[in-house]
Parts: C-alpha cells; structure tokens; sequence
C-alpha cells in the first residue's frame, strides 16, 4: 500500500516538474525578451546596418559631388555639356541620326 502511494506521488512530481520545465522554456522561447525576439531583433539590427552604411556611402559621394561643382571648373564644364547640352561660343553641334531608330 505504501508502494502505490509513493509511486502515484512520484508520478505527479514528475507531471509536476515536467509541465513547470515546458512552461519555463515556453516562457524562455516566446516572451518579450525571449529567443525568438531576440533572433527578430538582431536580423532588423543586421538589415538597418547595412542601410547605415549605404547612407554613409551615399553621403560621402554627394559630397565629393558638391565639392567638385564648387571647386573644379572642369567638373562643372563636364556636366553642363552632358546634361544640359550647352556648347561654348563658336563651337558647331553635329546631331547623328540613329539608323536603327529609322526602321
């Protein structure tokens, strides 16, 4: 009689211990400051990092932009002929005709 107690009291502490261990991990896993936020966060840490950097690249190329339209006339010379299509005094424009574009 003695036996069957201990065993069924052994039994439901092991329940007992069981269901607090998976409740704990569950816990441990899904929380607010869990595994799975933490893995969430270090990827969104990861994709903001990477576009920090494209930032600071970008910024370092505007600026040598504005630097060489401010300081160098050949630069500024360059542009104004390729986007704008300015010609100094004197100079003659030949416009090409693609044949292609004609077909």
């Amino acid at each position: 009689m003695r036996k069957k107690i201990t065993q069924s009291t052994n039994k439901k502490k092991i329940i007992l211990f069981t269901s607090l261990f998976i409740f704990s991990l569950t816990i441990l896993l899904v929380n607010e400051f869990g595994l799975v936020k933490y893995i969430q966060l270090s990827k969104k840490h990861t994709i903001l990092e990477n576009k920090l950097n494209n930032l600071l690249i970008q910024q370092t190329t505007l600026r040598d932009n504005i630097y060489q339209l401010q300081n160098d006339e050949d630069y500024l010379k360059s542009i104004a002929r390729e986007k704008f299509m300015m010609v100094l005094p004197g100079e003659k424009v030949y416009r090409v005709i693609d044949e292609k574009i004609m077909q």
